[in-house]
């Protein structure tokens, strides 16, 4: 998970912006704009990953995907020669690594753990904020030193060199489910055929479109407001280290209280960041909006697999958890691109930071309408 595609094309790609932009002369805007497609691909590739994961197993999936995803972090280095050719690469990386994400993860660990699950969940996608704390600091040092297409290229290598002997090496297949435990469950059409189905995958998009809005603009958000554009990218740090703190907390606090309500709290985490920026542009606020975002972010990867495999159960959680991914990283491209187009060159940030506050309010409300409907159908698989 520290070497997903998300942490360089999405969580990261705030570092590189204003590096293109610099160096090429292309608008930035339609730099940040290239997020927005990128999760779009890797969010249509999600369901199809969760096939291909329910049928050949997470470790065939993640060794394929190991050297795939390398050659297209690689490629975007080695091909960008203009803007158009730039968004091609991005997008074919993004096709490339869409199977190196949290579907074919989250599927071992679900399969494998049944008590602490959510610990478990916790643990192994807390890696993600590690990537996130540390990638975007990494990837802004060697953009400073040998530029922004040398970053993909050495971003692409270190992927493979890791993630192949994971695959080979360390993942294994859960076992098959016995007929009748928590392998029973939905089909993907049943699933889709209930209220609680849809309410979660709206709540999954709201909070992450919310929540990536803010973190992922935060490098750019920094260097308008005058910090040098290396330490603008540390606060990515932050967000990351939050991201750690609410993988592991979260994970397994979801053991012990209900889960429902315990994830609309944290939904809440969003629109309190963007009314943070909205209300000071110095740094400490910033660093809570940090804190805020990275909080809500890590919260929703350990919420996810937990409330649908309690809800709709394992037999067929590759495709469900699969289309939910894809609502999860359309809200993550969609929410920075939206976000810029509303704050212009940084002349309306305030104005963006207050819209994107109420819109927070959007994924607890859904949550705790699907509780309140489960909660009266009794419906909820165990």
């Amino acid at each position: 998970m520290y070497f997903s595609i998300g942490i360089v094309l999405i969580h990261g790609f705030g570092v590189f912006i204003l590096p293109i932009a610099e160096d090429t002369g292309w608008d930035r805007r339609s730099i940040a704009a290239v997020v927005a497609p990128v999760a779009l691909v890797n969010g249509l590739m999600s369901p199809l990953v969760g096939v291909l994961t329910d049928r050949f197993g997470p470790r065939s999936v993640l060794t394929v995907s190991s050297v795939t995803t390398g050659v297209g972090l690689a490629g975007i280095g080695l091909t960008s020669g203009s803007l158009s050719a730039f968004v091609a690469a991005v997008v074919l990386a993004s096709i490339l690594g869409g199977a190196q994400t949290g579907v074919p993860y989250t599927q071992v660990v679900i399969g494998w753990f049944n008590a602490r699950r959510g610990l478990a969940l916790g643990a192994m996608l807390s890696f993600v904020g590690l990537g996130i704390a540390s990638v975007p600091p990494i990837l802004s040092l060697i953009i400073a030193t040998w530029g922004w297409r040398s970053a993909f290229v050495m971003a692409g290598l270190a992927t493979m060199l890791v993630t192949l002997p994971i695959a080979l090496f360390l993942i294994r297949d859960p076992p098959a489910r016995r007929p009748g435990g928590e392998g029973e469950g939905h089909t993907l059409r049943e699933a889709m055929m209930t209220p609680s189905f849809w309410l979660m995958l709206g709540a999954f998009f709201m909070n992450y479109l919310v929540a990536a809005a803010g973190s992922i603009s935060l490098p750019v958000i920094l260097a308008d407001r005058g910090v040098p554009t290396g330490n603008a990218a540390v606060i990515l740090s932050v967000v990351g280290g939050a991201f750690i703190v609410a993988r592991l907390g979260f994970g397994a606090l979801l053991d012990r209280f209900p889960p429902v309500p315990l994830t609309s709290l944290v939904f809440l985490a969003p629109a309190a960041g963007h009314l943070l920026l909205a209300s000071s542009g110095g740094p400490f606020p910033a660093g809570l909006s940090a804190i805020m975002f990275g909080l809500a972010l890590g919260a929703e990867g350990d919420a996810m697999g937990y409330l649908l495999a309690q809800r709709f159960g394992t037999k067929h959680f590759g495709k469900i958890y699969g289309i939910n991914y894809f609502a999860f990283t359309l809200g993550a491209g969609l929410g920075p691109a939206a976000l810029h187009m509303v704050a212009g060159s940084g002349e309306h940030y305030v104005m963006a930071f207050m819209a994107f506050a109420v819109l927070g309010m959007i994924a607890p409300i859904m949550l705790l309408l699907e509780w309140k409907q489960s909660d009266r159908r009794r419906t909820w698989v165990i």
